[in-house]
């Protein structure tokens, strides 16, 4: 395609834009609502399969052995640990050092000492670190068959809940995007068929002189796809800086939030969602208008 004609084809759609103003703000304003609603599952997905993330590498599965395990039994509970499908890790954890740890995050000075040697009431104990957080469930079913556990502890309820919550925002996120999609395009395609109308003759005349359908269609195109980018960069934009600003805020206001949860980055999420949403509204754009121009090439 020459430059000459990439430049009538430019203006010829931008004109088009500018000639049905109302139509082509509700076209923006329908691509806004879809690309905002895609923006923002995206964030709710990203934060919890983060969240998901910290949890595995974070918490785990810690074992507690009974209190007065033998070294031997110690060494068997660790081998069995590792047999384990999913297993990638296993550290054992003396009970002085579970206690110093203890005594170093309560950051109790001198409240734990007299609890030192044979007073220690913490057992022994494994950390095990798994393969995936989806593999929790099945590796705490084997943990809880070996001889000499006392307790596991884990954080399956949490992590269990947080997929479900994943899975019913990708799902209600779907169907939400879908529907905001099909609105889009139909007033993409109104918006476009009223450009259409306002030059129906110069078609019809560019039809009858030997124009190809896609010289005809290309200013169309053009037109349906600036809407497109239009209604993704506003949204895009807004949502960043918003995000930005209530990070600031939340940490701000719960300084402690931070030792549990840490969100993404908004450049962690919007230099992904950005080029996705470009090309999502520029779709929605230019199908808008290919289906708008089917008729009015039949002459």
């Amino acid at each position: 395609m020459k430059l000459r004609s990439i430049k009538y084809f430019f203006k010829e759609g931008m004109s088009g834009l500018f000639k049905n103003r109302l139509m082509s703000m509700a076209s923006i304003a329908a691509v806004i609502a879809c690309i905002f609603s895609l923006t923002l599952c995206y964030a709710l997905m990203a934060n919890l399969n983060n969240r998901l993330g910290q949890l595995e590498e974070d918490i785990g599965i810690v074992v507690f052995l009974d209190k007065d395990t033998s070294a031997d039994d110690i060494q068997r509970i660790n081998n069995e640990i590792k047999r384990i499908s999913y297993v990638e890790d296993v550290s054992y954890i003396p009970p002085d050092e579970a206690l110093s740890a203890l005594s170093d995050k309560w950051e109790s000075g001198g409240i734990l000492e007299g609890f030192t040697g044979d007073n220690n009431p913490l057992s022994s104990s494994f950390e095990i670190k798994i393969d995936g957080i989806k593999h929790q469930s099945s590796v705490i079913d084997s943990l809880q068959n070996i001889e000499g556990i006392r307790k596991v502890r884990h954080a399956a309820t949490e992590t269990d809940l947080l997929n479900s919550f994943n899975k019913g925002v990708k799902i209600g996120g779907l169907v939400v995007v879908l529907l905001v999609a099909i609105l889009t395009i139909g007033l993409i395609v109104n918006t476009i068929k009223a450009s259409i109308h306002t030059r129906k003759d110069e078609v019809a005349i560019m039809k009858l002189i030997g124009a190809t359908d896609s010289f005809i269609r290309w200013p169309f195109v053009f037109e349906g796809a600036t809407i497109g980018v239009i209604g993704a960069i506003i949204p895009v934009s807004i949502s960043w800086l918003i995000y930005e600003r209530a990070l600031m805020l939340v940490y701000n206001a719960f300084p402690v939030i931070k030792n549990v949860f840490t969100f993404c980055a908004g450049i962690e999420i919007f230099s992904v969602i950005f080029p996705v949403a470009i090309v999502v509204g520029v779709l929605l754009g230019v199908l808008g208008s290919v289906m708008s121009l089917r008729k009015y090439l039949k002459v």
